[in-house]
């Protein structure tokens, strides 16, 4: 696997039970990649004084395994605006290679509306990725989730929520012109069109879809200086209202063990826990946000691209 500056304790690689459920080496090995990216994150925000959180169900792992949920392949943070904005300003001057910031700001295409450190020497594809030649960062990575506050006002909610998902939707169908982040039309005629225009025009494509989504961001932390009663990670889904949370329980966090790491946890963890998952203690195998992923731990993703569409 690739070389990580993180040092790992003795056996850390060995398969073993957890759970009932067999980890294997592969997945060790995944898991430490995915603890480095997490140990330089934590090294920056620390520097900075950035306040970050487990979250979903890095956070359930935290508190119920003590590190990752046996079948888990992700680690997910989280922060308050105020600190995401903050982070994406000393991003590119703190992290180097093979450690990249991602946003659709740092590499155009992403169209995440949420951050991602990856590790540029890896391969951490999601399975619709495969074969599409998709020019952005492609390692294995963890997410950076941002959260904003709701607005109690129903009103002015369905208001932001209709513009911030116009200028989303608007912005990623710019970028699918783009050779960068070009998605096939299923006519041969039109896609072969496409792709001329797309090729001609990729700078102007892009700097419209870079204006839409400069807009969503804005529109998504436009009540964020408000102090209400919910926030939620408005740029990842407006309605999903599972992923609203109580800002009482952000208000103070515990440091908890994450395998041989500690990892700061909210203090209302038991609330927001049982709001997403219920009877949390209880083990259900789930599915994550992203779905399925290609992973490969030794080669960057670059090269695994290039070998696919050799087999192709």
């Amino acid at each position: 696997m690739v070389d990580l500056r993180l040092k790992f304790p003795p056996h850390f690689f060995d398969e073993e039970e957890r759970c009932g459920h067999f980890v294997t080496c592969q997945t060790k090995e995944l898991w430490a990649v995915l603890l480095d990216l997490f140990s330089e994150f934590d090294r920056v925000c620390k520097k900075h004084g950035i306040i970050y959180y487990a979250n979903a169900g890095t956070m359930l792992g935290a508190v119920r395994h003590k590190g990752f949920i046996p079948w888990d392949d992700d680690l997910d943070l989280i922060m308050f605006r105020d600190q995401y904005d903050q982070l994406c300003e000393i991003a590119s001057a703190e992290f180097r290679h093979p450690y990249f910031f991602q946003t659709e700001n740092t590499d155009f295409g992403h169209l995440r509306g949420h951050a991602q450190l990856r590790n540029s020497e890896t391969t951490g594809m999601l399975e619709w990725e495969v074969g599409r030649n998709y020019t952005y960062n492609q390692g294995i990575f963890i997410d950076i989730f941002v959260l904003d506050s709701v607005i109690d006002n129903p009103l002015l909610f369905a208001e932001q929520k209709e513009r911030a998902v116009k200028f989303r939707d608007k912005g990623r169908r710019w970028a699918f012109w783009t050779p960068q982040r070009f998605e096939p039309d299923p006519s041969f005629i039109k896609n072969t069109i496409k792709k001329i225009v797309g090729f001609v025009l990729q700078g102007y494509f892009r700097k419209m879809a870079d204006r839409q989504f400069g807009l969503f961001d804005a529109e998504c932390k436009k009540y964020s200086h408000i102090d209400t009663e919910q926030v939620s990670i408005l740029t990842f889904d407006f309605e999903n209202t599972k992923l609203y949370k109580r800002r009482d329980d952000y208000r103070h966090f515990v440091m908890m063990d994450f395998e041989f790491l500690k990892i700061p946890v909210i203090s209302g963890y038991d609330n927001e826990l049982r709001t997403q998952y219920g009877d949390y203690m209880t083990f259900v195998r789930g599915s994550n946000f992203h779905g399925g992923l290609v992973i490969d731990t030794s080669i960057p993703y670059y090269k695994y691209k290039s070998n696919t569409k050799c087999k192709h």
